[in-house]
């Protein structure tokens, strides 16, 4: 074998053993991320919290007169205590309101159980429905002991099947809304502590990192790389907020209008599925139309079109033609990175995982792209293939330059 041959060997070795060192390292952190997400979670929420709290601080000190009058560390305690007090309020309506949709449980079951009985009995009516049933239907799965079964107890047993199925299915989504909203209220102080230390060490956490990176032979200007993050997560986040408090007013107001119970409760529901990309506008809008179909006063397929046409519409008129215009491409995230994003962040971390996948996602963008062996991998989460350049590089550029 002559030198060339051996070289590219060697080549292809290296490049075997990069790729499967990367995957151990994603399997491991996984592992982690899994395994501790009751410390990472509080963690992370705090974390995006201390930058909406640092948003609202600006915000605060553009106050004319007043908030140039203001020291920082007012406004810092200020803006701290409007997020708490948000926070605190949030979880009491929604708290409330949960007994109450819980009470009121039986009655709606009743109601969806006369629902599929008048369905079974539309079924039973058409000319054509037995000859279909008989024919296009697996009756073995249905057959009583005897062996027999007539088309009315398949219809039956057809509509208790999806009775169940359904009945699961609303119950897996409020078990698993309900287990993060528990989860969120006995984080809450862990949260608000954690989010005040990180804004008391802001500070001197930026320096400690500026240190540790400036050992390495060529220094990241790591001050610029958290500023990057922290313009667009808290673009994101603010954007979504104002998107979601539009929904959620909108669907307020039309689940009012239209004497859908517990208007405030899917409303405040609609704004947190707001932050989950896709599947969120869909659940948002899915569960008060269920709950218009199965309401026991008034409720029915008419009121059932309606809230979904309704809210739809408002939902659309939103996240397409209002949030674009605001949100732009400046995440330039790729449509198919936020779906996995949200699949994998799901996985780990739940409820959480899907309200923080693209924040998450996003800075670990820009995070990557701020390494040479890791700008791949911020070029392929990336929507158009553009990523900014590498700090350190543009720093020497522009002092060479001069």
């Amino acid at each position: 074998m002559d030198r060339n041959e051996t070289d590219h060997l060697h080549i292809e070795q290296r490049g075997l053993a990069r790729f499967f060192y990367a995957i151990s390292i994603a399997i491991l952190l996984g592992f982690i991320l899994y395994v501790a997400r009751g410390i990472l979670i509080p963690l992370v929420i705090a974390m995006f919290l201390s930058f909406i709290i640092v948003t609202l601080k600006t915000a605060i000190r553009r106050i004319p007169v007043l908030g140039k009058l203001l020291p920082e560390f007012i406004a810092y305690i200020l803006s701290f205590a409007v997020i708490a007090l948000v926070l605190i309020t949030l979880g009491q309506i929604i708290t409330a309101n949960a007994g109450a949709i819980i009470k009121a449980g039986p009655a709606y079951q009743e109601r969806l159980i006369a629902i599929l009985d008048q369905i079974k009995t539309f079924l039973e009516s058409l000319p054509f429905f037995t000859d279909w049933f008989e024919s296009n239907v697996d009756v073995d799965s249905l057959r009583a002991e005897d062996g027999s079964i007539t088309t009315a107890e398949g219809v039956s047993a057809l509509i208790t099947q999806f009775q169940q199925q359904l009945l699961g299915f609303i119950s897996g989504i409020a078990s698993e809304i309900g287990q993060a909203i528990r989860s969120l209220a006995q984080n809450l102080v862990t949260i608000l502590l954690y989010t005040s230390f990180m804004l008391i060490e802001r500070g001197a956490l930026l320096r400690k990192v500026g240190i540790v990176a400036g050992m390495q032979e060529d220094q990241l200007d790591i001050s610029q790389i958290i500023n990057d993050i922290g313009d667009l997560v808290r673009q994101y986040i603010s954007i979504k907020t104002l998107m979601g408090l539009t929904t959620a007013t909108f669907s307020f107001i039309i689940m009012t209008i239209l004497g859908i119970d517990f208007a405030g409760f899917w409303a405040l529901l609609i704004f947190a599925l707001g932050y989950i990309p896709i599947i969120g506008a869909i659940s948002g809008v899915m569960l008060p139309s269920i709950l218009a179909l199965v309401q026991p006063d008034g409720g029915g397929v008419p009121l059932f079109l309606l809230t979904l046409g309704l809210l739809t519409a408002a939902e659309q008129t939103v996240s397409s033609v209002i949030e674009p215009r605001l949100m732009g491409r400046s995440l330039n995230l790729s449509p198919l990175i936020i779906l996995l994003s949200l699949t994998v962040w799901g996985s780990l971390w739940g409820f959480a995982g899907m309200l923080l996948c693209v924040p998450i996602t996003v800075s670990l963008m820009i995070v990557c792209t701020q390494f040479q062996d890791t700008r791949p991998v911020a070029v392929l989460l990336s929507d158009n293939g553009e990523i900014s350049p590498i700090k350190r590089l543009a720093r020497k550029e522009q002092a060479e330059g001069n």
